[in-house]
């Protein structure tokens, strides 16, 4: 264990205790002549049995005496790190995470004596979150989340963590989320940093967008930044697409969720689109197996739900499920996530192509489901439906409505592009 450590103990037991609490701990150790050099390594020994006294001293547990030393201690390793150039001035409590590994644990390390600090790994999962895993013989898991909350004291930001096992309930390491807990930073993109990070790897990104009610994507390359917008590269007819929503669903290579941007302006000729207001969505984007599509014209759909019979329009359709828009005079009470129902619709088709044969349409489905997700929408509720199982007739006609609507839309794309480009 590092000098710097004991020495921290030392001005926690005064600032807490009173002057004369170091001795006193040093006595109950038989440490009394004991001397701690800041550029010194000691055995863990002599640190658990230091530990356990501040512990006896405080009248806590060991635990909660380690988080309370952390706290204290964290404003005093910024200085020293600082004033070493190991960490940067404008770095704050995420930052210094995400370089924990590789800029401030690392000087520590003594290969000779065999000290090797703890093993704590880390990765910035975006702007406002950092995932953190801690391995370590020692299982001092708690002085690192006191030194964690201690750097969000000392920068005034609402620091939260989220643990989800530790070593201290026999797990073999501590795995955390260490976040900004407040919802602008928990949407929160950094762009110079994240765009950035893409163009210095010479990675693409990809849009996702819809027109003419079918999706469309396109890869894109990152051209130049600010902190405020971001100019892109891509192809022209997702520029058009883009043009005509005013906003797109990125997916960048290195982050987990998928980000909402709105469009600044479009250069069809250049093959540019500027960007901005750009926030994380909630989940992943672009990961959706069948393609869901809008319909051209209202649908009329029903929903039984157990005895209730509710009417309302069909907003979105795949294969795999859909969304409905409630009539304002068919609410639902509460939400009921997963609660069983059926869909009764009929779709715009002429004719209906099942392998070999083909029927007249418009055909009418009655599909079973379950009700994914209720939100608030226009004065009504709407409600996602995942389908259940069903029918090779059924799942055939709904991925030839699909298709239809995609090849529609592709074509009124094309047409677009050709007046615009002029050909």
């Amino acid at each position: 264990m590092h000098g710097i450590i004991f020495l921290a103990l030392e001005d926690f037991l005064e600032a807490r205790l009173g002057a004369q609490a170091w001795p006193q701990a040093l006595r109950m150790t038989r440490m009394e002549d004991q001397q701690f050099d800041p550029d010194r390594y000691y055995p863990d020994e002599t640190a658990e049995q230091l530990f356990q006294a501040a512990a006896q001293l405080m009248k806590a547990p060991l635990q909660r005496t380690l988080e309370q030393f952390g706290k204290h201690m964290a404003p005093g390793l910024v200085t020293m790190s600082r004033s070493m150039g190991i960490i940067q001035k404008d770095w704050k409590t995420l930052d210094i995470l995400e370089h924990l590994q590789s800029h401030i644990l690392a000087p520590f390390s003594n290969v000779e004596s065999g000290v090797v600090p703890p093993d704590i790994r880390t990765y910035r999962l975006k702007h406002g979150e950092v995932a953190v895993a801690y391995i370590s013989k020692r299982k001092y898991c708690y002085l690192m989340k006191g030194i964690v909350h201690g750097l969000g004291e000392m920068f005034q930001e609402p620091i939260a963590l989220k643990e989800y096992v530790c070593m201290l309930q026999d797990a073999p390491l501590c795995r955390l989320s260490v976040y900004l807990d407040d919802p602008y930073f928990q949407r929160y993109v950094d762009i110079e940093r994240e765009f950035g990070q893409v163009q210095s790897r010479i990675e693409e990104l990809t849009f996702y967008n819809t027109y003419a009610g079918a999706p469309f994507s396109a890869p894109g390359l990152v051209m130049r930044y600010s902190k405020d917008e971001v100019l892109i590269q891509a192809p022209v007819t997702q520029l058009i697409a883009m043009g005509e929503e005013k906003l797109s669903y990125l997916s960048l290579p290195h982050l987990a969720q998928g980000v909402k941007a709105m469009v600044r302006a479009v250069d069809i000729k250049q093959g540019f689109v500027s960007l901005n207001t750009i926030r994380l969505t909630d989940g992943t984007v672009g990961g959706r197996r069948s393609v869901r599509v809008l319909p051209e014209k209202p649908i009329a759909m029903r929903m039984k739900l157990g005895k209730r019979n509710l009417r309302g329009t069909l907003l979105n359709i795949s294969s795999g499920g859909a969304r409905m828009l409630l009539d304002k005079d068919s609410q639902l009470p509460e939400v009921l996530l997963f609660e069983p129902v059926v869909t009764e619709f009929a779709l715009p088709l002429k004719y209906i192509e099942l392998g070999d044969t083909i029927e007249l349409g418009p055909p009418q489905l009655t599909l079973d489901g379950n009700i994914l997700d209720v939100s608030p929408l226009s004065g009504s509720m709407a409600v996602r439906i995942v389908f259940a199982a069903m029918v090779k007739r059924d799942r055939m006609i709904l991925e030839q409505y699909c298709r239809t609507i995609q090849e529609s839309a592709n074509e009124a794309l094309q047409n677009r592009m050709a007046g615009l480009l002029g050909k």
